[in-house]
């Protein structure tokens, strides 16, 4: 299994590997930011925590939470992408147990943005 500090690159693996996901952004998958002038529909994604659980016999458990964000020139599209992304994430996967805890939407730039935070256990 990965390691949990490196998740968002597994992720941009598995979201590569997904033709329902490529047929919508391409490879536009790009890690905390995109580049400047990137057009069309992409996907930024971030690790917000990566933490640890002790025991006296060191490391019991880690886990941590990445925000995924969709950002599309339309609003449907917006959502389709971002129902597709948690199909394909959600679930057990290569020994990770992944779950979708949150979600919101907003517009900046005349951009319309799905973003969802999902754990990962």
């Amino acid at each position: 299994m990965a390691s949990k500090f490196k998740i968002g690159t597994k992720i941009r693996e598995w979201l590569l590997a997904s033709s329902s996901i490529t047929e919508k952004v391409g490879d536009k998958i790009y890690p905390i930011l995109a580049p400047l002038n990137t057009t069309g529909s992409f996907i930024i994604y971030q690790r917000d925590e990566y933490s640890k659980d002790y025991t006296k016999f060191g490391v019991h458990s880690e886990k941590c939470k990445v925000f995924i964000t969709v950002v599309s020139e339309t609003y449907d599209e917006s959502q389709e992408i971002a129902e597709l992304l948690n199909n394909e994430l959600e679930g057990l996967r290569d020994g990770f147990t992944i779950r979708l805890i949150d979600s919101t939407e907003e517009a900046i730039d005349n951009k319309f943005l799905q973003v969802l935070l999902f754990q990962i256990d």
